[in-house]
């Protein structure tokens, strides 16, 4: 397992859809097989959508896979996802 020390990267993940309570939850269920940490969560509900915000501190070399799992759960979970990795 990585140790946070290797968490030298950050990344932005954008979610939206229809009003969804559990929004935050299902993406972080999606990361939770990566080591990552959270450093800052938004959320607006607003006219029946839901907008999420994550910044994450995340391994560099995980970044790809973090982006494919998170694209293919968005479908399923009827989630448009966006994530972006944040240079210094």
């Amino acid at each position: 397992m990585t140790s946070k020390s290797h968490l030298t990267a950050r990344a932005l993940v954008l979610a939206s859809g229809p009003d969804n309570p559990a929004a935050a939850e299902v993406v972080s269920k999606t990361l939770s097989q990566f080591v990552y940490e959270l450093i800052e969560l938004q959320r607006i509900d607003l006219g029946g959508r839901t907008i999420i915000a994550l910044l994450i501190a995340h391994d560099p070399a995980h970044f790809e896979a973090i982006r494919l799992d998170l694209e293919k759960m968005g479908p399923e979970t009827n989630l448009d996802i966006a994530i972006l990795e944040i240079e210094d």
